[in-house]
């Protein structure tokens, strides 16, 4: 019990994500997911800026006792937190990113091939 509760205390250190979201600011960056690229803002507007969830790329229980460096959290969506936690082994963001660039380029394939349009040969019918 002692061990989660020193987890979920280092988990959820608000000043470590505020810390992250001022970094990627300063440099210019956008508060988009590292993973699918979700801007908040520009979906939700108002409501959505400067919200995004922070993310531990190495495991607490793999990383110890350490401190945890900014360049140790990845800013990611609420859905790619929850696919990243669904279960072991736990990608990466950028391997995430991966998978879903790579889901997209099978889809993008698959619908070509569904929508080209058709060919005389494939119109015309075997004679009997």
């Amino acid at each position: 019990r002692l061990l989660m509760r020193r987890h979920r205390a280092r988990e959820r250190n608000k000043s470590l994500r505020k810390k992250k979201i001022a970094s990627v600011l300063q440099r210019g960056g956008q508060l988009a997911c590292e993973a699918c690229g979700f801007d908040f803002e520009k979906i939700y507007g108002d409501r959505g800026a400067g919200y995004i969830e922070c993310h531990h790329v190495l495991p607490l229980h793999v990383a110890g006792e350490g401190r945890t460096k900014l360049s140790d959290l990845a800013l990611i969506c609420a859905n790619c937190h929850r696919m990243i936690h669904r279960r072991a082994p736990w990608p990466t963001p950028g391997e995430l990113r991966a998978s879903i660039e790579q889901k997209h380029a099978n889809d993008r394939r698959a619908a070509a091939t569904l929508t080209r349009p058709r060919r005389a040969a494939d119109e015309q019918m075997p004679n009997p």
